[in-house]
């Protein structure tokens, strides 16, 4: 089964702006620009030339890249009367087709990206910023309410990448843990005994999540 992934757009932000809404603002590198087709350079903790505003939260290589769906733009359109284009979410990674959504992508997998290589290592955990962004303050809870938050990728191998290249998908982990399902966890199943153990023994999951997940497993055998 073919599991690559087509990029429609490579977004960064060169240094940070204010953006603000009608309910708070911010200094942010939120909104990102397309580059066109030009290539760029993966680094190990991110595009070259793209800026990191909030280091503690965003960046480093665990997020090194940040993805999202343009499957599901119509979807925000139809619930919000907004209209959605590339880096709307503040994603590095416009991402297009199936393959992309958040039920077909599995923390662990790899792909070649150009001549670099990547894994997923966590959803993308909404923040307060995609409400500013959009001057709509609820908009981070529906996308955890959807599942439909995006995706961070870890740098593996670093290397030149172009938006044609796209993602090749190069490996599959085996214990096939969708995003999605990983969102379903955190947000709506907590007290999921079984699944909160396996979150919790998935080493390729970022560190900051399965100590989220070891805190609610802890909860239920205490």
């Amino acid at each position: 089964m073919n599991k690559d992934i087509l990029i429609q757009s490579i977004n960064i932000k060169d240094k940070p702006e204010i953006l603000v809404a009608e309910h708070q603002s911010v200094t942010t590198s939120f909104k990102k620009e397309s580059i066109g087709k030009q290539s760029i350079f993966l680094t190990k903790t991110g595009f070259l030339g793209d800026s990191v505003s909030h280091k503690a939260v965003h960046g480093g290589n665990d997020k090194a890249i940040c993805c999202y769906s343009a499957v599901h733009f119509p979807y925000w359109h139809a619930q919000l009367g907004l209209d959605f284009v590339p880096a709307a979410f503040g994603e590095n990674l416009t991402l297009e087709g199936e393959n992309s959504i958040e039920e077909k992508v599995f923390i662990g997998d790899r792909y070649q990206l150009g001549e670099a290589i990547v894994e997923v290592s966590e959803p993308r955990g909404p923040c307060y910023i995609i409400g500013i962004r959009h001057n709509y303050k609820p908009f981070p809870k529906l996308c955890q309410d959807t599942g439909y938050t995006g995706f961070y990728l870890r740098t593996i191998e670093a290397g030149k990448v172009n938006v044609e290249d796209g993602l090749k998908h190069i490996y599959s982990h085996p214990e096939k843990i969708s995003v999605m399902m990983v969102n379903k966890i955190r947000y709506h199943d907590t007290k999921n005994l079984q699944e909160l153990q396996r979150l919790v023994n998935l080493k390729e999951l970022t560190l900051e999540w399965r100590e989220k997940f070891e805190v609610l497993l802890n909860k239920i055998n205490s």
